[in-house]
């Protein structure tokens, strides 16, 4: 018998590269993003995804070489997880300005996390696209699926895993005493950013698992994104778009911490993520959080902006988007 941990609304987002003009699989995408939007709380989950597609379904047994890891990029209210899954636009010192186009949405529906024969699993059903399509196929996003999930000590390196580690506090990480990974008895474990998972495919049909899933999923109204703006062919026809959003997109009104229109002349004024990014012009990745501030003072960036760079985690970041993220994460 199951034992359920949690349930809620999952949504997958495909990220596609810079500048490229038209999606035609997975070469074209930067980044697989998972959200976990549980039932019984306020804040939302982004996952990104190992190798940019979810672990294959072996048929029979769950098969240990089909597995892909995933790592928490951000946990905070789901509208804010909508903004960091938007466009950005920003200054490179050698490239000139660039675009980060935003995440396409490419799969939504219900899931449950739930312990069953002495492991964890992590099982979904999409609600759309009816039918999987050829972008579903290639990210190995199925109609529904089923996952052993483990969750990562940690204190104990893992190869093939990313460096971050989340900064857990004491209760937690006394669950995983000397062991490299532990089954998800705690929806808590979810939680904190650079928490690294492993994912390893076991059924591409619920009825090989002893769990219900049902309900509807509202990936916009949840996100507060507008689907006038949002591309989604994807979501409602399984087909690859390329991000059409312009930078500009313009943020509600009501909300001062924002520069009016992103990427715009008040934005750049501001601390929200076009001002930050805006203040970091000519920055070169790799780079760590003392670079950012040097390359911000360096601009002539306002307080605010320093004192938000001042907050930002101590990692190191790749790119643009890794910024718009920790913006988030400290907002």
């Amino acid at each position: 018998m199951a034992t359920n941990v949690e349930k809620g609304d999952i949504y997958f987002f495909y990220r596609p590269k810079v500048n490229v003009e038209k999606v035609q699989g997975l070469d074209d995408v930067q980044r697989l993003y998972m959200v976990l939007a549980p039932d019984d709380g306020d804040a939302a989950r982004l996952f990104v995804v190992g190798k940019k597609r979810m672990p294959k379904i072996t048929k029979g047994q769950p098969k240990s070489t089909a597995r892909e890891w995933m790592m928490n990029d951000m946990t905070g209210k789901p509208k804010k997880i909508g903004e960091a899954l938007a466009p950005l636009e920003y200054d490179t010192k050698t490239r000139g300005e660039q675009e980060q186009g935003e995440a396409i949405p490419v799969g939504e529906g219900r899931y449950a996390i739930f312990e069953r024969n002495n492991s964890t699993r992590l099982a979904y059903r999409l609600s759309s696209p009816d039918k999987p399509g050829k972008a579903q196929q290639e990210l190995e996003i199925l109609a529904e699926a089923s996952y052993i999930i483990s969750v990562r000590n940690p204190s104990v390196d893992v190869p093939g895993f990313p460096d971050s580690k989340p900064n857990y506090p004491k209760r937690l990480q006394e669950k995983f005493a000397e062991k490299r990974w532990i089954d998800i008895d705690d929806s808590k474990l979810l939680d904190y950013e650079s928490a690294q998972f492993l994912l390893i495919g076991a059924h591409d049909s619920l009825e090989e698992e002893d769990v219900t899933i049902s309900g509807k999923a509202s990936l916009f109204k949840t996100l507060g994104l507008k689907t006038r703006e949002w591309p989604t062919a994807a979501l409602e026809a399984g087909k690859f778009t390329q991000s059409q959003m312009e930078p500009e997109t313009r943020e509600p009104e009501s909300d001062p911490s924002k520069g009016g229109e992103r990427g715009g002349k008040a934005a750049r004024n501001t601390s929200s993520a076009a001002g930050v990014a805006h203040a970091l012009k000519g920055v070169d990745f790799p780079c760590n959080k003392a670079d950012l501030i040097k390359q911000a003072k360096a601009n002539h960036a306002d307080d605010d902006v320093l004192k938000v760079l001042d907050e930002f985690p101590q990692r190191q970041y790749e790119t643009m988007a890794d910024i718009q993220k920790a913006v988030g994460e400290v907002r």
